[in-house]
């Protein structure tokens, strides 16, 4: 079996694909190859392949396989070597990048998506690769329609239906859920009906993709719920559950610490949040701004 600091230096010298050593990291961390898999953007076919070269690189297995890839002794000796091969290869071509112009990014995100997050993704991607970066914000539908008139580079917004297309990638699948203070009676079951949210207080998030359609359900059981607050603004409406004065349909994603989470019977909802790119757009921005949001700096709606 080749030492791992001699596999190291081999594939420095002759650039051995980096892909390889991020597929292994990846199955490192997750422990399944196809959650790796997701987490590379990859099929699973293709990241076990990748996996496969590398062992016959090493000439011993990396991972025992079984209802959780744990790592081999083998493994555990390349795992040190790979995350600095990686860091190497990052820290170079930031250095690389900054001593360029840096390229202006014109990013869009849709204002029903958690702000701090998205502000925390884009700070990620920046300590990847160096880029400067004008962030817009709008409605789900507005940030969709400027990303396919090309108006923006990049655009960041949830969608009821899904996104074909090769400029696009899905970064999340979430269900809405009823928010609540974790002191308001609606805290205190797991799962509710209409009827029985009949007399209780709603705070309505004007730009919420899911509004119209949970609107017609409550009216298709007779329900016609109490409005004590509708705004368009996130923080308004998290301030007016917390404070308990109602009760509001959420994607699991805006659920923030004080609040708890219900299901309602007959509202099964979910949205998609979209990551979607120009055609020109830098394909090594597009591909970091991916990354970084199921790595290790993972946006918290990328679970």
């Amino acid at each position: 079996m080749k030492s791992i600091a001699s596999l190291v230096h081999i594939d420095i010298i002759y650039g051995m694909n980096l892909a390889f050593i991020r597929y292994f990291l990846a199955v490192a961390e997750t422990g399944n190859f196809t959650t790796a898999a997701e987490r590379c953007h990859v099929t699973q076919p293709t990241l076990s392949a990748g996996v496969a070269r590398l062992e016959d690189e090493i000439g011993g297995r990396l991972f025992e396989r079984g209802r959780r890839a744990t790592l081999t002794p083998a493994g555990q000796k390349l795992l040190p070597h790979a995350r600095a091969m990686v860091e190497a290869w990052q820290l170079a071509r930031a250095e690389q990048r900054s001593s360029r112009r840096q390229r202006l990014v014109r990013m869009a995100i849709g204002t029903t998506l958690p702000i701090q997050t998205a502000m925390n993704w884009l700070a990620a991607a920046q300590r990847r690769i160096a880029f400067d970066v004008e962030v817009s914000e709008g409605t789900a539908d507005i940030v969709q329609e400027r990303w396919r008139r090309g108006r923006c580079d990049l655009a960041l917004f949830p969608t009821r239906e899904p996104i074909a297309a090769g400029n696009a990638a899905q970064l999340l699948r979430e269900p809405y859920v009823l928010a609540a203070a974790t002191d308001h009676r609606v805290a205190t079951r797991d799962r509710w009906s209409i009827k029985d949210l009949g007399d209780a207080p709603f705070v309505v998030r004007a730009a919420c993709e899911a509004t119209d359609e949970a609107t017609k359900r409550f009216a298709a059981e007779g329900v016609r719920p109490r409005v004590v607050l509708r705004s368009a603004d996130e923080e308004r409406c998290a301030a007016a559950v917390l404070a308990g004065l109602g009760v509001s349909l959420m994607p699991r994603s805006l659920v923030r610490p004080g609040m708890a989470a219900a299901e309602i019977r007959e509202v099964s909802l979910e949205r998609r949040v979209m990551l979607a790119w120009r055609p020109d757009t830098d394909p090594e921005i597009a591909s970091v701004l991916r990354e970084a949001a199921s790595g290790d700096d993972r946006l918290a709606f990328a679970r």
